[in-house]
């Protein structure tokens, strides 16, 4: 038989040992739950940054802006054959409303909006323009953050244009198009504020977006997002230089790690044409987001 004094020391053995396993049951559950609301909170709160691409003449470039005129040209086409519109309405409702499709819908005349989307987006010839891209893939494959294709046009057309880069691949995200948008454009901030809404991105200034339009810029940035301006000239040949709008402004989709390096995993910068920075009023630069 065991003495008192040993199944005293025994009891206490016992009691030391649940006594540490069940703190260590306790704090094991505390370390578990704070790291999941911690997770929560980040994703509640938009931590981590969201980049936004632009589609036509931004994942991709024209020198002489090819696709864009024969886009333009599709728009006018169905405005005059499809509406009987006067030559260069489709024009002047674009300039007003940001698409010509939101003109049509907000002045009220009658089309059918799968047929345009179908005939104004009928590209036979994308192909001759639009090039398998492997150093864009590349690239776009180093980038760390959630990114979106953001576009005016439509999720066909856009997937059309990444099928031929090569890209489509690199996005796990629908495409943000204009339905999605709810045919709201980019010169309009509820384009941004449904486009955070998809991304589950709450913080506008964590908001990244690359765009060849400065109109697009411009409320993008007076929404509070970052941006990336593609393109040294407009369609009409004037300089994009000192664009107040714009964070940077580069000539190619390729030379994003130059001005936005921490959105990669690999922080090292192209070899790429010097980028332009957007100046103040007093002409100092501006710090880098």
């Amino acid at each position: 038989r065991l003495s008192s004094t040993v199944m005293m020391d025994l009891n206490l053995l016992a009691a030391l040992v649940f006594g540490f396993t069940l703190v260590g049951f306790v704090v094991f559950g505390l370390v578990t739950n704070t790291a999941k609301g911690n997770r929560m909170n980040v994703a509640d709160q938009g931590g981590r940054p969201t980049l936004f691409i632009d589609c036509d003449d931004t994942l991709y470039r024209n020198e002489d802006w090819e696709m864009a005129k024969m886009i333009t040209q599709n728009i006018e086409d169905y405005c005059t054959k499809n509406l009987f519109l006067p030559e260069g309405q489709a024009y002047e409702l674009y300039k007003k409303h940001g698409t010509c499709l939101r003109g049509l819908q907000n002045e009220g005349i009658k089309f059918d909006v799968n047929d345009y989307f179908e005939k104004v987006h009928n590209l036979p010839e994308a192909k001759e323009y639009i090039k398998e891209d492997s150093e864009l893939k590349e690239m776009l494959k180093n980038l760390k953050v959630d990114k979106w294709v953001f576009t005016a046009s439509t999720e066909a057309h856009a997937t059309n244009c990444m099928n031929l880069l090569g890209i489509t691949e690199c996005f796990s995200n629908p495409v943000i198009d204009v339905k999605a948008s709810k045919f709201f454009t980019k010169h309009h901030r509820e384009c941004y504020d449904i486009a955070m809404e998809l991304a589950r991105q709450k913080d506008p200034s964590l908001c990244y977006i690359v765009d060849d339009s400065l109109s697009n810029l411009k409320t993008a940035k007076l929404r509070g997002w970052k941006t990336t301006l593609v393109g040294h000239k407009t369609r009409d040949g004037k300089s994009t230089s000192g664009f107040e709008y714009a964070d940077h402004i580069i000539g190619d989709l390729k030379e994003l790690p130059n001005v936005w390096p921490f959105l990669f995993h690999n922080q090292t910068t192209q070899q790429k044409p010097a980028v332009s920075k957007r100046k103040t009023s007093r002409g100092k630069r501006r710090k880098a987001d």
